[in-house]
């Protein structure tokens, strides 16, 4: 009987002595330069997809809009063309903002800087597409990188190929931006790779790293957590899952994290997110964000 009763308290003393253990062990993400040469006096406004309910969507069009309003960052989305070439565009196909139709991945660039990526645009309160036929093309990494050499930019690698995500490290290195650029997408193993051989270079949390910290956050053990990532980009929630918390946001940037929710568009929603300490908005209105952000 004596020997039961021992039992409980060691268990629990070894359960407490792990936890104790995880906590000193745990380490905050590591100061990144990406965010060091960005603006720290209010939330930042990351203009997603340039904007997309302001211009056509991952175009030179809407990103030289989102600069010219003062966006603080440019988000795109990165597939592959059958040759091979990073281009920004948000789908898997092109049907649903071009004249065309198909995979990506079906076309040369030749082919696909054919199509007129402002065919289908049309802005809030207008009744015609005011960028039909006036050049509007998908544009290359290449040209992005060309076009907005002092930009930040949060690249989204969208392709599952690991491949993908070295033909995006290439062009960083290759216009020198790793200082300006913050690799992000779905896909772990993506992120996995842009590390191992891309250290110097700033990534977001996958699905399944923010999983492991949304719930070390709610049994309040994410100071025990040790982010492989510098930042936090996520939906306000997961299903029927709450994730912008006060809570979450609050254990993130005790990680040191910087947190980014998307796609924010309401202005209750930026006031109720910047409350919450977030540290900036991944929005298609960076011109509603940017008025919010003066103000607060």
């Amino acid at each position: 009987m004596k020997r039961r009763r021992l039992v409980l308290p060691i268990v629990l003393g070894a359960v407490a002595l792990i936890v104790v253990v995880a906590f000193l062990l745990g380490r905050p993400a590591d100061d990144h330069v990406f965010f060091e040469t960005l603006r720290n006096d209010r939330p930042l406004v990351i203009a997603h997809r340039g904007g997309a309910l302001l211009w056509p969507e991952n175009t030179l069009v809407a990103f030289d809009g989102a600069v010219e309003l003062g966006s603080d960052v440019l988000e795109m989305d990165i597939f592959r063309t059958a040759d091979g070439v990073p281009v920004v565009i948000h789908d898997p196909t092109v049907d649903r903002t071009t004249d065309g139709t198909g995979l990506v991945s079906s076309f040369t660039l030749e082919r696909l800087k054919r199509l007129d990526a402002g065919y289908r645009f049309i802005p809030a309160g207008a009744v015609t597409n005011p960028y039909r036929g006036e050049g509007v093309t998908i544009p290359t990494l290449r040209e992005v990188f060309e076009a907005f050499p002092d930009e930040h930019m949060i690249v989204e690698i969208k392709e599952n190929d690991t491949e993908a995500a070295d033909a995006v490290v290439e062009l960083v290195r290759e216009f020198n931006r790793t200082e300006h650029t913050l690799l992000g997408s779905f896909h772990h193993d993506v992120l996995v790779r842009v590390r191992s051989v891309a250290p110097e270079i700033a990534t977001h949390g996958s699905e399944k790293e923010l999983t492991t910290l949304l719930v070390m956050a709610w049994l309040l053990l994410d100071r025990a957590y040790s982010p492989a990532y510098e930042a936090v980009l996520v939906p306000q929630r997961s299903g029927p899952i709450p994730v912008t918390t006060r809570r979450f946001i609050s254990a993130a940037r005790r990680r040191n994290l910087f947190v980014a929710p998307w796609t924010i568009n309401d202005p209750d929603d930026m006031k109720m997110l910047i409350g919450r300490g977030a540290d900036g908005l991944i929005t298609d209105r960076p011109d509603l964000a940017l008025e919010i952000v003066r103000e607060e």
